[in-house]
């Protein structure tokens, strides 16, 4: 997950992780920390092995550089590119929700502010990312 909102990876992660037990649920707080994590650097060095996510969490709205700018940078990227992206915002505007797919952003959804919400959200994703889909990478 890509955001930079604590209380919010706080409450994705709780109920990703409630639904569904064995998920490894990642999160980084900007564009440079994902790109960072993607290509094992700095504080996310590890012994050489290469990883990669079955999917990414994506947030619009986070400073420096946005999710729109993120998800561009991620589509033209070869080796990420296949990793499907879901915008998790809190954004309902048309035209974000366009440019998302636009960007090659693979679904779009929007955040719950309650926990029932977000275990809701968490439970159609889940079911359908990794339950009826298939991944490309599928670690």
């Amino acid at each position: 997950m890509v955001d930079d909102d604590d209380e919010d990876i706080y409450l994705t992660k709780r109920a990703f992780c409630s639904y569904q037990s064995d998920l490894i649920f990642n999160s980084v707080h900007s564009g440079a920390e994902l790109f960072d994590y993607l290509n094992r650097r700095g504080s996310f060095t590890d012994d050489g092995e290469a990883y990669l996510p079955d999917a990414i969490l994506l947030d619009i709205n986070i400073p420096k550089e946005n999710g729109f700018t993120i998800l561009e940078k991620l589509s033209s990227d070869i080796k990420f590119s296949v990793i499907p992206v879901t915008m998790l915002t809190t954004s309902i505007a048309a035209h974000d929700i366009q440019n998302a797919y636009k960007l090659g952003a693979n679904s779009y959804l929007c955040k719950s502010v309650s926990s029932q919400g977000m275990q809701d959200v968490a439970k159609q994703f889940c079911d359908y990312w990794f339950g009826f889909a298939k991944l490309p990478i599928a670690s």
